[in-house]
């Protein structure tokens, strides 16, 4: 029986291995790849083009920090000293009461922001600088959150909605800009 066990579990083993290796090579085959892999690339890799985009100030103070989620995921050694690219955003929030008990106290909120952005690629020519929109795109992200009784609580658990938004926002550009980046360099 002991031998039985032993010859099951490394037949299913070499089982998961097999399929591992079958999977693998159909991602290959279907030209998947990596997103940020420096080694396909011959020019500019896509980090590089993002550590050349000026992120311009976004306004209020939900701006501010999407601004700052956008410098730390875009241009991490900081601010570039030639960019070739600027990033416009715009933001809109907007807050819908979801819950409510039979006392008409509302229980539950959603938080909606959307990001509209812009780049744009600068040319810097004799009669001043220019620019020239490349990708303009809007990102929705909504964040749910409980409203409890105590105001306190209930602007607190407001404030980690959006800042939970804003971070997906701040990533979801990240993302399509590489995406953008990637489809041109082909």
């Amino acid at each position: 029986m002991l031998l039985f066990r032993y010859q099951f579990y490394n037949a299913r083993e070499l089982f998961f291995v097999a399929l591992f290796l079958v999977m693998s090579s159909l991602l290959v085959a279907c030209g998947y790849a990596p997103l940020y892999d420096q080694r396909l690339s011959t020019g500019l890799t896509i980090k590089k083009h993002l550590e050349l985009i000026q992120i311009q100030p976004i306004k209020d103070r939900a701006g501010q920090h999407l601004r700052n989620n956008l410098l730390v995921r875009i241009n991490p050694k900081g601010k570039p000293a030639s960019p070739l690219y600027t990033l416009n955003v715009n933001l809109e929030e907007s807050s819908t009461n979801l819950g409510a008990k039979k006392s008409a106290v509302v229980t539950r909120g959603n938080l909606r922001i959307s990001a509209t952005f812009t780049l744009s690629k600068v040319a810097n020519l004799t009669t001043g600088i220019k620019t020239k929109k490349l990708l303009t795109a809007t990102v929705i992200s909504i964040s749910s959150y409980d409203i409890p009784q105590a105001q306190y609580t209930a602007l607190s658990a407001l404030k980690d909605a959006q800042t939970r938004a804003l971070k997906e926002i701040a990533d979801n550009i990240r993302t399509r800009l590489g995406i953008y980046f990637r489809q041109d360099s082909k």
